[in-house]
């Protein structure tokens, strides 16, 4: 009986003997594992991160180009729009040169017209004149300058200032009878209307 007691002492020994070795060695197994697998995670954080990196460099220099182009275009726009004021305020300044150019010519045959006087008669210093007006008429239609017509033609506010009123026979009633002074347009647009005197009908006592 005591053989038999020593017996199963000894294999309840040996079993926990057996089940030690399994779980250390079931341990050892296991740190292995454990280790490459943190290693695996810690080379995954890096590579995201060095691509969290790259990304940025890329996204930051494009948007130093794009800044770069849009300063550049600002740039171009600003002296487009100074050269064009440029360009605009030389026109009013020296947009009359042509006229001025013009009128000096007829400046120089008044004064040719003018020397004329005590070397020769009346005609000719009115022959003279008439040159100059023909002269000056040339120049305004040159510059699309027009004269309005407006003798016996209907009243247009648009074009004509009455001065006054007329009694004739020789013009309906409302029609220009008598030009006080010319009036022009440039191009289209009203330079400076005509002073005209207007037409009305003849009194009962007129005709008497």
């Amino acid at each position: 009986m005591i053989e038999n007691i020593d017996n199963e002492l000894s294999e309840e020994s040996n079993q926990k003997n057996d089940e030690t070795e399994v779980h250390d060695k079931s341990e050892i197994e296991d740190l292995p594992l454990e280790k490459n697998l943190n290693e695996q995670s810690s080379e995954s954080n890096e590579e995201v991160e060095n691509l969290d990196k790259d990304n940025l460099k890329l996204l930051e220099e494009e948007i130093q180009d794009t800044k770069d182009k849009l300063l550049r275009a600002l740039a171009e726009n600003e002296n487009i729009r100074k050269q064009m004021d440029k360009t605009r305020q030389e026109g009013i300044k020296y947009g009359v040169q042509p006229l001025a150019r013009e009128i000096i010519n007829i400046v120089d045959n008044f004064d040719r017209a003018l020397n004329t006087k005590s070397e020769s008669n009346e005609k000719a210093l009115e022959e003279g004149f008439l040159l100059i007006k023909k002269d000056i008429l040339s120049i305004l239609d040159k510059f699309n300058i027009i004269k309005i017509n407006a003798l016996g033609e209907s009243f247009d506010a648009n074009y004509h200032q009455a001065m006054f009123e007329k009694e004739t026979k020789d013009y309906e009633e409302g029609k220009v009878c008598e030009i006080v002074q010319e009036g022009y347009k440039f191009h289209d647009r009203l330079l400076r209307p005509v002073l005209v005197g207007v037409a009305k009908t003849e009194t009962e006592t007129e005709k008497e």
